[in-house]
């Protein structure tokens, strides 16, 4: 079975969790560097990540890159993301260390990646609300941060529009679909509510940003009431492709 999202993500099959937990790392990586980071992250960090993922430590991993040309200058300082996937608050909270080059391949980590300029830009962890994973091979995904009006009405709202796509998900190219909330930190500043929609080509991602490929059938009455919702909008999106991922 192909991967798609975690980020498969990462599971497969239709369903709703409610413990699982994500935490997104991003990150600068000058781009004089990038070809050598990406490189060193296929041939090095995946292997220890699909270790991690085999030994229960994590559920899933994966690094995206941003699409650049899309969106303001400045805010593409933040280049690349990685994302790891926890069964549940629990696991996250007792996670063990797994990204040691030195012990896996006899590198250390400063050596092997000393020579990069990576700046690291925190971290912030998720609780998955609802997600719908299948079997097609995402290559893209749509990261949507929103502040909404109430939130609790806000994800029952998006509960009904899941729904009603779900059906479309996989002929569209739709690949993963879900719907999280934030943990930490809860800075006044920081959206509380995150959404991410995977797809197999950019020109599929693009329909979905004009409420075509899967959102084309949605009752309209439900997108406006979601507008009603979130009244200032999204306050960001952000288009990213796979670097690598495990299994």
């Amino acid at each position: 079975m192909k991967k798609i999202f975690l980020f498969s993500f990462l599971l497969t099959s239709f369903f709703v969790l409610s413990q699982q937990t994500f935490v997104l790392n991003p990150a600068m990586v000058d781009p004089d560097d990038a070809e050598n980071f990406e490189m060193l992250i296929k041939k090095y960090g995946e292997g220890m990540a699909q270790d991690a993922v085999n030994d229960g430590i994590i559920q899933g991993w994966a690094l995206l890159k941003r699409v650049q040309g899309i969106g303001k200058v400045e805010d593409e300082k933040i280049n690349y993301l990685w994302v790891s996937v926890f069964e549940s608050p629990k696991k996250y909270v007792e996670r063990e260390p797994y990204f040691d080059t030195g012990k896996k391949y006899g590198i250390p980590n400063d050596i092997l990646f000393g020579g990069i300029d990576i700046q690291r830009y925190g971290s912030y962890v998720y609780k998955t609300e609802k997600r719908y994973d299948n079997d097609l091979d995402g290559k893209f995904i749509i990261f949507n941060w929103a502040f909404p009006k109430n939130l609790n009405s806000a994800m029952i709202l998006a509960d009904k529009i899941s729904k009603s796509f779900k059906g479309d998900m996989k002929k569209e190219g739709m690949a993963s679909w879900g719907m999280a909330t934030r943990i930490i930190p809860q800075n006044s500043d920081l959206a509380p509510l995150f959404f991410w929609d995977a797809y197999e080509n950019m020109e599929q991602v693009i329909n979905h940003l004009i409420y075509k490929a899967a959102l084309k059938n949605v009752d309209q009455k439900l997108l406006s009431q979601l507008e009603g919702e979130l009244p200032k909008g999204w306050s960001d999106r952000v288009i990213w492709e796979f670097v690598s991922r495990t299994n």
